[in-house]
């Protein structure tokens, strides 16, 4: 988890409810239903001047021997890949819904959508590094979400959910600090959140890479 998520917002939806103050005009931004990792997602983050900006960034990037797009935040303080950049590079990710799929018997799957009770768009913590894909050569700016140990409702369906932070901890989170503000990551309780079942026999596609 996640490996989908839904943004039906557009960009002046975004802006508003993330106060973006810069990065607006370049950008062409589509609601997307299912955004698959390997994909060019909208992220929220801070320029070096401190104005919170938007930018597409690529959601993960692949290695000889697996593709990363999530990041545990219990060990991300330790991780080789994202230390660093929970350090000096935190961003939001915009999200109206997240999916996951359980098994339902040995030859069917369940889909479920993920909201929250109480906000129509919310923020997934996550972090952003440069990285050189070697399809092109050429240098990206590449993003990962945080996700932490599912809540109760969760659990039936997955271990994992999404690290969702509260829109008065954006400021905070996305600060530089001389320590990263690692007591924002924690598990979303049950009450927050509303679950869907959608389908049977769903099986999640494939990433863009």
């Amino acid at each position: 988890m996640c490996g989908r998520y839904r943004r039906r917002s557009i960009k002046a939806k975004i802006a508003e409810e993330f106060a973006v103050e810069h990065g607006l005009e370049e950008l062409e931004i589509e609601p997307e239903d299912e955004v698959a990792p390997g994909s060019m997602q909208p992220v929220v983050y801070l320029t070096p001047a401190g104005e919170r900006s938007l930018a597409l960034m690529r959601w993960g990037f692949k290695l000889p021997d697996r593709f990363l797009f999530n990041t545990r935040s219990e060990t991300i303080e330790q991780s080789r890949f994202w230390k660093e950049a929970f350090r000096e590079r935190r961003c939001l990710v915009p999200a109206d819904a997240f999916f996951e799929w359980a098994s339902a018997s040995a030859k069917s799957r369940k889909k479920f959508e993920i909201s929250l009770v109480r906000a129509e768009l919310f923020g997934m913590a996550g972090v952003w590094s440069p990285w050189q894909n070697p399809r092109t050569g050429q240098w990206e700016q590449t993003f990962s979400i945080l996700t932490t140990e599912a809540n109760e409702v969760m659990r039936p369906i997955h271990d994992r959910q999404p690290e969702i932070l509260a829109p008065g901890e954006y400021a905070e989170y996305l600060a530089p600090a001389p320590r990263p503000p690692a007591h924002l990551l924690r598990i979303l309780p049950s009450e927050a959140m509303k679950i869907n079942e959608l389908a049977t026999n769903a099986p999640a596609q494939g990433s863009l890479f």
